[in-house]
């Protein structure tokens, strides 16, 4: 996925994650019951997870708590806010992302954007599906995406001990780093971004930020 960030080309697949939509078409298959409208409840190993039954409800979650001096996005600037299925198949950017996301059951998905400076951003997507196996589904993709090779940069992965079976990406070059952590929670596909102009307290802030996203699900 390749998502309308402000991240340089060479880490374009640290920031992949788009998540979910409104509606999702093709096949002549009934919307599954979340599509609908209709509140699910299902569960991420041992952990219950209310999935959210509105875009609004789905926004609420990604009101985290980010450093002083960073500020948020209005939900209209840099390609953030509210995700339906176009802007989704956008963001993933594959040739095959539409049939993937419809596949994987899509319901809608949420971007929020914090900045500190031009070089310092936080950036959270959430994408919710209509259960849990299509999360993680997507969830494989997006992670494959994050680790992929990027043109003149290290990259490297790190643990998240706090989220289980959560992936921790490290990507830096000389005038660019940045942190990501991707994980799947129940029918939630997440992924966290963390961009500054040095690679040093990215992986500590990602972290932090990814468990809070992690617990607000």
């Amino acid at each position: 996925m390749k998502p309308a960030t402000p991240l340089s080309a060479a880490f374009a697949a640290l920031a992949a994650l788009a998540l979910a939509a409104c509606s999702v078409g093709g096949g002549g298959k009934p919307a599954p019951a979340a599509q609908q409208g209709v509140e699910a409840t299902t569960t991420s190993t041992t952990v219950a997870v209310k999935a959210a039954r509105t875009m609004d409800e789905l926004g609420k979650m990604l009101d985290l708590t980010v450093p002083e001096g960073y500020t948020v996005l209005a939900d209209n600037v840099d390609d953030t806010g509210p995700s339906d299925l176009e802007k989704a198949v956008s963001d993933d950017g594959g040739a095959d992302a539409r049939d993937v996301l419809t596949g994987d059951h899509f319901v809608r998905g949420y971007q929020r954007e914090w900045t500190l400076d031009e070089n310092d951003q936080i950036i959270a997507y959430v994408y919710q599906f209509a259960d849990a196996t299509g999360a993680a589904d997507y969830t494989r993709r997006v992670t494959e995406d994050s680790e992929g090779p990027a043109d003149n940069g290290a990259m490297g992965r790190f643990s998240v001990p706090g989220i289980d079976g959560a992936v921790g990406v490290n990507g830096s070059d000389p005038n660019f780093a940045a942190s990501t952590v991707t994980f799947a929670k129940g029918p939630y596909s997440v992924q966290v971004v963390v961009n500054g102009a040095k690679q040093a307290g990215l992986e500590s802030l990602a972290t932090s930020i990814a468990e809070e996203q992690y617990d607000r699900l």
